[in-house]
């Protein structure tokens, strides 16, 4: 009889332990002695701080990229006013707006700003890849207020160019001719492989135009597709969002 009860109490005590055990190595916080565990509460805190800026970070970023495609919409209906710029934009092998570029004087080192690039294939506009550039040089000149500007890719070559990684150029160098866009001159238009417009009226005119510092933009393309994505695939038409809708419709095909 005295065995059997040693035995029960033996198997209470195990369970006991057993059921503490876990509890504490779960990091809940309770301290064998009574109390809290100092060493897991501020982590506990701490992690919930930053889940939630983490958070908060993203949706600020995607509300961000989804405000740029929206400013590239409009300024693509702007565009499309001039029925003989909607020709060339649906000639266009691809597009880059830039719907701010950066204020001030446009000189050498002038500053850039954030645009999207969509591919045109065979009448059907891709989604936008996101990209920075550094800024516009053209040559002596200064003036102009910045403002929407927007390059029309009228070569497979300059679609090409925003595949090949950071830190290219749009320009003689890299092998591409940039000309301004004039409503009254097909000819300072009609053989360039970029064609740049811009919102503030003869800004570039006569220019020797070269598009420097131009990059993915990494975090804009990942706020706005939600996970990593390489602006080459999403240029090939391999990555979607129905996000984009109003922006490729906008665009003429």
């Amino acid at each position: 009889m005295l065995r059997t009860h040693a035995l029960r109490f033996t198997t209470v005590l195990l369970g006991s332990t057993l059921l503490v055990a876990p509890a504490f190595a779960a990091g809940n916080g309770t301290n064998p002695n009574g109390g809290m565990n100092p060493a897991t509460t501020p982590n506990a805190t701490t992690g919930a701080a930053t889940t939630g800026s983490t958070t908060a970070n993203a949706t600020t970023n995607k509300n961000g990229a989804r405000q740029l495609v929206n400013e590239a919409t409009a300024e693509v209906r702007k565009m499309s006013a001039d029925p003989q710029l909607k020709k060339l934009l649906a000639k266009a092998k691809g597009v880059f707006l830039v719907p701010e570029f950066g204020r001030g004087a446009l000189i050498i080192g002038g500053r850039g700003g954030a645009g999207v690039v969509l591919a045109n294939k065979n009448g059907k506009w891709t989604d936008p890849a996101f990209y920075d550039m550094g800024g516009i040089s053209i040559g002596a000149q200064a003036g102009g207020s910045g403002g929407e500007v927007a390059f029309l890719l009228m070569s497979q070559g300059a679609v090409d160019a925003f595949k090949s990684g950071n830190k290219f150029s749009l320009n003689a160098g890299a092998g591409l001719s940039i000309v301004n866009y004039s409503a009254n001159s097909q000819a300072s238009w009609g053989k360039g492989d970029i064609i740049l417009w811009s919102a503030t009226k003869g800004a570039y005119a006569g220019a020797t135009i070269s598009v420097t510092d131009v990059n993915w933009a990494d975090g804009n393309n990942k706020a706005y597709y939600g996970r990593k994505v390489d602006p080459s695939k999403i240029l090939a038409g391999d990555v979607t969002t129905p996000d984009a809708a109003k922006l490729k419709a906008a665009l003429p095909g």
